[in-house]
């Protein structure tokens, strides 16, 4: 018998124990026995099996098969629990798994006269990583000393124009003379990344349903993983704030010439699709739209300090589950937020400066970014923005006759804000689907005055 240091076993054959396990067990992943662990308590030699996992699993669940003395100890705790465990899968390398956020099943106890029984338990988990290590041998010997790093996102249009071609799609297109380029973006510390489209198969399907329906960033050249991980969650907020629809990574893995790293993010819902008629904010073009991503991210990677509120402000845009006093609300907000990142005002939670401040420090750099659209704080034109904003933070309840008028306002605060961050990330408004020309075809650019005396006695007194 040898005793690996990650905890595994590595037994002959004759030598391994038998263990019984329910029916339905059969058709899961492995099995492993490691610790169970909730803040000052500590369960040793749980015996666990995990379901299957592919790169774009969403729910996972942790299947716990307890002795009746371990069911007795769980059987007053409720999550979340953590579990770690490690197993040797063959003779060339060993995983360890560690499982956060397990809100496992209440354990039943069921009391009869000759026996106590106790049920087993199972719980979805929040998120796992799983290390494999190679241990020396012809397998370890054959690895490379470099890996690309690679991220499974949903998708969105940003991802959808900028995929590289797949050798398929490229003889395709070849056989009737047509060719693509390749795109690549510039991460920090020399890194280069590209989108590549990743195929899918639904469970019990055949090989005709493949889809290519997630994708996949590709990280190569990086100095830390970690970094390199957070280059690729800014790329695709920037890449949801260009196609108005939210993509997320939810899988990543990098690997050295040692170990192989995966980390899973599980139940995160399904986003809002943008709307069969609502174009994407940057241009429908593949040159376009890498530059836009290319600019936004320089810009965005050197304020670090004001990064949260453009992440705040870019959520509050794509987030539409809410009434829409809530979202007037929510949107000026996220104004105020994308005015420190575009003005790189010192950020001090003690003494705030006003929206009006901020606003004006901006118009004297950009004086013409917001023609046309409803005035936000200026009264020359008319009551502005702030103060329905302060009519619906202060209670005021609107009427149906005014819902016109409040969805107009909803629409030209997206529109103040959409431009500000245009602005701040170095991109031209006249480029993007918030220009003079292109807001011309909406009601609500043309008619907002109309709208506007409607909800003249709901503001507040200058």
């Amino acid at each position: 018998m040898k005793t690996l240091d990650l905890g595994a076993i590595v037994t002959n054959r004759p030598e391994r124990p038998d263990i019984v396990v329910p029916e339905e067990a059969a058709g899961r992943g492995r099995f492993l026995s490691g610790v169970l662990r909730k803040e000052h308590f500590r369960f040793p030699d749980i015996l666990a099996q995990f379901e299957h996992l592919e790169p774009r699993t969403r729910k996972a669940h942790v299947y716990l098969l307890l002795s009746g003395d371990q069911a007795k100890s769980l059987f007053d705790l409720s999550g979340p629990f953590e579990f770690e465990g490690s197993f040797c899968t063959g003779e060339d390398m060993v995983e360890t798994m560690l499982a956060k956020d397990i809100w496992p099943k209440p354990i039943s106890q069921i009391t009869q006269k000759e026996a106590i029984y106790w049920s087993q338990t199972s719980g979805e988990i929040g998120s796992l990583g799983v290390r494999a290590r190679f241990l020396p041998g012809p397998e370890l010997d054959s690895r490379r000393d470099t890996y690309p790093a690679w991220f499974i996102a949903r998708p969105c249009f940003a991802l959808r124009i900028l995929a590289n071609q797949d050798k398929e799609d490229a003889g395709r297109l070849a056989k009737y003379g047509f060719s693509s380029q390749d795109v690549y973006l510039s991460l920090n510390d020399g890194a280069k990344a590209s989108i590549h489209r990743y195929p899918s198969r639904r469970r019990y399907t055949s090989l005709r349903d493949v889809k290519s329906d997630a994708y996949v960033v590709t990280v190569e050249g990086f100095k830390d993983p970690l970094i390199a991980k957070r280059d690729v969650d800014a790329l695709l907020l920037l890449a949801s704030f260009a196609s108005r629809e939210r993509s997320i990574n939810e899988h990543w893995s990098f690997e050295t010439k040692e170990e192989l790293i995966r980390f899973w993010q599980f139940n995160i819902g399904k986003f809002r699709k943008r709307y069969e008629r609502e174009e994407p904010l940057v241009q429908r073009d593949r040159n376009e739209c890498s530059a836009f991503l290319q600019t936004a991210f320089d810009k965005y990677s050197a304020a670090s300090m004001h990064q949260p509120l453009v992440e705040a402000a870019i959520y509050a845009l794509l987030n539409s589950k809410t009434t829409l006093e809530l979202e007037i609300a929510h949107l000026f907000s996220a104004i105020q937020s994308t005015l420190y990142f575009a003005t790189q005002f010192p950020l001090n939670p003690k003494k705030r400066p006003r929206i009006g401040v901020l606003y004006h420090e901006f118009l004297t750099v950009h004086p013409n970014v917001f023609n046309g659209l409803w005035p936000l704080v200026d009264r020359q034109a008319g009551p502005p923005l702030n103060d329905l904003r302060n009519a619906i933070v202060h209670g005021e309840a609107f009427s149906e006759k005014e819902w016109l008028a409040l969805s107009y306002a909803g629409e030209h605060l997206r529109w103040h804000l959409e431009r500000i961050i245009l602005v701040a990330l170095g991109w031209d408004v006249e480029k993007s689907t918030v220009s003079d020309g292109a807001l011309r075809l909406f009601n609500a650019y043309r008619n907002w005055k109309q709208e506007c005396n409607q909800l003249v006695s709901r503001f507040s007194p200058p």
